[in-house]
């Protein structure tokens, strides 16, 4: 069941991910776009899971906080380029 649950989290998150790259890229750079967007999720992948790991040593809390604190992270920079990119201005209160 974990696995399948996990699966369908992928799954979501790499296609709403390979869609927010294509709103970001002009159509004639996409590939280029999906070929560095695949390297980087690799390198990160293999960097997460060494952090993951190293952090599971030292405190599960400490593991939980610091995944939360990244997410956060990524969805204010998320943010931030789609706001940056459709040329309109957000304010912190929404």
């Amino acid at each position: 069941m974990g696995a399948l649950v996990w699966a369908a989290a992928v799954g979501v998150q790499e296609s709403t991910l390979r869609a927010t790259v294509a709103d970001l890229v002009p159509t004639g750079r996409r590939a280029t776009a999906y070929g560095v967007f695949a390297g980087i999720m690799g390198v990160t992948a293999l960097a997460g899971g060494a952090l993951t790991g190293a952090l599971y040593d030292v405190s599960v809390p400490v593991l939980v906080i610091a995944v939360a604190g990244i997410q956060a992270a990524v969805l204010v920079l998320l943010w931030t380029t789609r706001a940056a990119r459709s040329g309109m201005r957000m304010s912190p209160r929404g």
